[in-house]
């Protein structure tokens, strides 16, 4: 079974918590065509959190699944004969409303993700899609959303804008009712040399303008004045986000895959991750996530899909 307990990743244990009454989410996963991706999708399954839509090469999800001892023949099949095929068949599920997520499979992230965002009948929104990383880090008091480290590669500040609602939104959905959003840079004050103090300065003007809904935002922050109370009253720090930030904005790819690894393997932290801004939880993980991580990330699917059906109802 998938391992997590409120002893080893109280967080992610506290996630599952609330997914326990909720009903299983179904899930397009596209090309489970290769053991770890075809389990994870089991795994979820085991843990009461998605209900499968396998959609790839039938013959080969079939061949993985004697190879792995897996019982599949519960799970509905969509037969796509490639990874485009089978990732636009995917979206087509979902975009008809006969699943209510995505999950990424064995398949390149660039083809899951191109038709995630297709122009025809795709999950786009009016908002920018963007990837948040969830982690349970060992002796930390609550998780902490790092965006964007995955997917948006240098954000401007109209990005960033975007990139920080999507981040409360979903922080919002796992129970945070008014999340602290900072804005990270190399200082805390806008530094016309740096010039992601400035962006960070222009995203939380925005927010205090009503451009960003839902939660706290401030920056520009230096990570420490982000996170420690005491590091913040040291440099003369006063905002309600300063010291006690659950979301963290990276100001580019590069300084996300950087932090959230030296998290995992230098750390002991566990990343969850999904896609956000879409018509739908998008899952997005890697051959080189654990089950825990795995399963951590149809949690935030179940969890992200409740708040779009509440938002959509209300």
């Amino acid at each position: 079974m998938h391992g997590i307990t409120q002893e080893s990743r109280p967080h992610f244990f506290r996630l599952l918590q609330q997914c326990a009454p909720l009903p299983r989410l179904r899930t397009a996963v596209i090309c489970p065509e290769e053991k770890t991706a075809l389990e994870g999708a089991m795994d979820a399954h085991g843990a009461g959190l998605i209900e499968p839509v396998l959609v790839g090469h039938r013959d080969r999800i079939a061949a993985t699944a004697d190879a792995a001892g897996f019982d599949i023949s519960a799970f509905d099949i969509v037969e796509a004969d490639d990874e485009p095929t089978a990732a636009n068949r995917g979206v087509d599920i979902v975009a008809a409303g006969d699943a209510s997520a995505l999950m990424k499979g064995f398949i390149h992230s660039d083809t899951y993700l191109a038709a995630v965002i297709r122009k025809t009948n795709g999950l786009r929104t009016n908002r920018r899609t963007s990837h948040c990383f969830v982690m349970d880090i060992p002796n930390w008091p609550k998780p902490v959303i790092i965006t964007d480290a995955a997917l948006n590669v240098a954000p401007d500040v109209k990005q960033k804008i975007s990139l920080t609602q999507n981040a409360i939104d979903l922080a919002r959905a796992l129970g945070i009712e008014l999340p602290k959003a900072a804005i990270l840079s190399a200082v805390e004050s806008p530094n016309p040399g740096i010039a992601s103090s400035v962006e960070a300065r222009a995203v939380a003007d925005a927010a205090a303008a009503g451009d960003i809904t839902g939660g706290l935002v401030d920056g520009p922050f230096a990570l420490d004045n982000a996170v420690n109370k005491q590091a913040a009253a040291l440099k003369g720090i006063t905002s309600p986000v300063a010291g006690d930030a659950d979301i963290l904005v990276v100001p580019t790819i590069e300084a996300g895959n950087i932090f959230f690894k030296a998290l995992t393997f230098m750390g002991g932290a566990e990343t969850a991750g999904l896609v956000v801004g879409a018509s739908a939880p998008v899952i997005l993980t890697s051959r080189a996530d654990s089950a825990e991580a795995r399963i951590a990330s149809c949690a935030l699917g179940v969890l992200y899909a409740r708040w779009l059906d509440q938002q959509a109802s209300s």
